[in-house]
């Protein structure tokens, strides 16, 4: 009897432990990202389109917190700004839980930035006026987005700045990314010439991209001077575009994107020379010399096992770098192994304080 008495005693007392304790230790466990002093933001890029399960969400972003991510960032095209709404809303509730920030990377805006997906511009479909022109007077576009919209029409400076205020008054968001802007172009639109010249030196037109950014960043920080605006260009890019863009004014973060290897490992390149280590440093040192933070984009994406297990080899290098603002891609497109992928992020960017 006395042996049925203190097994009870003792099941009850377990029962209590396993009740109260994790409550407990709930109250006082802070979440992984709540001493972070850099950024690790992960680029979570195109999950509300559509069809948005919240429970999804949930259980994404409780990963990323998990391991110490403090900001996930949406990309938003065009149609977003009236088609998704509340999708994004969802995810702007759910990142508010756990401590995460939430940035909008502004998608194929007139064909001038880059994000996810590869569409046309709505904007620049409807206004060919403002097409970039090549020399001979045939409209300049790409394989991916289609045509351009020039940096010197006004129609294109008033869409960005009424986007970017319909974006902010619609979501709680904290920063904006402008992702690999595709402007740098030589610019033959009949408002370029009028502005620049007939044969402008090519270091003109990306003084006027620049430019054309800041003029939006500032239209930003004027109403939401608390926003976090942001910028990278390729880790292949010339010298002069390092330069000028480390430059641009009202702009807070400055970098590029790349494989997260050296170019003499080779690997599957996005393009040739897109490399974080080595080629993508100029960006850290000219951020910093500028006065401003140092971004890297860790292009995760598109890769076969071979190259994560390239990923995974260099991580420990890349991480000694004086980088500001990391971003990863989570659970990106076209990866021969996912799961291995994101637990390779997962193992090297826990570390990243």
């Amino acid at each position: 009897m006395i042996k049925r008495r203190a097994f009870i005693k003792d099941m009850a007392l377990a029962s209590a432990t396993a009740t109260i304790l994790p409550a407990i230790l709930g109250a006082t466990v802070k979440p992984a990202n709540i001493n972070r002093t850099k950024i690790l933001n992960a680029y979570y890029l195109r999950a509300h389109m559509y069809t948005m399960v919240p429970r999804h969400v949930r259980e994404d972003l409780k990963w990323m917190a998990d391991i110490g991510t403090n900001v996930v960032s949406v990309a938003i095209i065009e149609q977003d700004l009236f088609a998704a709404v509340e999708n994004v809303s969802i995810i702007c509730n759910e990142a508010a839980k756990l401590n995460m920030k939430v940035y909008a990377v502004p998608s194929r805006w007139g064909g001038i930035v880059a994000g996810a997906p590869k569409v046309p511009s709505l904007f620049s479909v409807k206004n060919p006026q403002t097409w970039i022109l090549k020399k001979d007077g045939t409209p300049m576009y790409n394989d991916i987005s289609g045509v351009i919209s020039s940096v010197h029409y006004s129609e294109t400076v008033d869409f960005f700045k009424s986007s970017v205020d319909k974006m902010f008054k619609a979501w709680d968001v904290k920063g904006v990314i402008w992702d690999e802007p595709k402007s740098f172009l030589p610019d033959y639109s009949p408002k370029a010439i009028e502005v620049l010249g007939k044969d402008a030196p090519w270091q003109s037109h990306i003084k006027a991209v620049i430019n054309f950014f800041a003029d939006v960043n500032k239209h930003i920080k004027d109403s939401r001077p608390d926003i976090v605006t942001n910028m990278f260009a390729y880790a292949n890019s010339s010298d002069m575009i390092v330069s000028e863009g480390a430059k641009a004014p009202y702009l807070d973060a400055f970098g590029c994107d790349g494989r997260p290897w050296r170019n003499e490992d080779g690997g599957n390149q996005e393009s040739k020379g897109k490399v974080l280590l080595g080629t993508g440093e100029r960006f850290l040192k000219a951020a910093k010399d500028n006065g401003k933070k140092s971004l890297w984009l860790i292009e995760n994406h598109n890769m076969r096992d071979a190259d994560t297990v390239l990923m995974n080899k260099r991580f420990p290098e890349l991480l000694t770098k004086d980088i500001d603002h990391l971003i990863y891609y989570y659970y990106p497109r076209n990866i021969e192994n996912p799961d291995k992928n994101m637990n390779c992020i997962a193992e090297h960017l826990k570390t990243f304080y």
